[in-house]
């Protein structure tokens, strides 16, 4: 084939059966970047919170690109929004969602640095950097057929990844107890689940080329 794609994680959570073309590996992209030969096309999603460094990541993906390639990043990035009121900045979820991001902003690698990524690649070296931002409705709240899809896969990913976004980030950072946060998470997600509160997430896609 003449194409080639390599999937990278920390962790082993590679599908068993996979096209010829496609092989996995178990790695840490924030390590030195020790590949044979270069990229046409480099892409990550949803790595907000996983990388402490990342002018590094878009120095090293310009370095293993190559001359024309591509670089693509999708992130999320918090607080929550909310554009038309229904979301009381002093509700349980939007205060978990700004403590949430102080506590990642605590731990070295806060969940609001997708704002960031336009200027980061074209300082790495990268042309044609361009920067669009999209909406994840957190539930589904929304009319439009498209965004209340959208929201019943936030709802899934958000909420019913709570516990496991809230638990290490608020006992080991902000002093929480696990019994205090556990009644907490109960308000917030609550909450969540309210199609009268019309909050979203702002998700930005940033992409860029290495110059021919």
């Amino acid at each position: 084939m003449k194409y080639r794609v390599i999937g990278i994680d920390i962790s082993p959570i590679q599908p068993e059966y996979v096209p010829p073309n496609v092989c996995f590996q178990i790695d840490d992209v924030e390590d030195d970047w020790n590949y044979d030969e270069p990229f046409d096309f480099i892409f990550c999603r949803m790595l907000t919170g996983a990388i402490a460094d990342w002018p590094r990541f878009f120095n090293q993906s310009f370095a293993n690109l190559e001359p024309g390639g591509w670089c693509e990043v999708q992130d999320i990035v918090a607080p929550v929004q909310c554009s038309d009121g229904t979301l009381d900045p002093d509700s349980a979820f939007a205060t978990w969602s700004r403590d949430l991001l102080r506590a990642t902003h605590l731990a070295g690698r806060g969940i609001d640095g997708a704002k960031l990524y336009k200027r980061q690649m074209e300082e790495a070296g990268f042309i044609n950097v361009k920067e669009e931002i999209f909406i994840w409705p957190q539930c589904p709240w929304a009319d439009d057929d498209y965004y209340r899809m959208l929201g019943r896969w936030t709802d899934v990913a958000i909420t019913g990844g709570l516990e496991a976004l809230s638990t290490a980030l608020f006992t080991r950072h902000l002093g929480w107890k696990k019994a205090e946060l556990d009644v907490y998470l109960t308000q917030v997600r609550k909450q969540m689940r309210d199609r009268g509160i019309h909050a979203y997430w702002p998700i930005y896609m940033v992409y860029g080329q290495k110059p021919e």
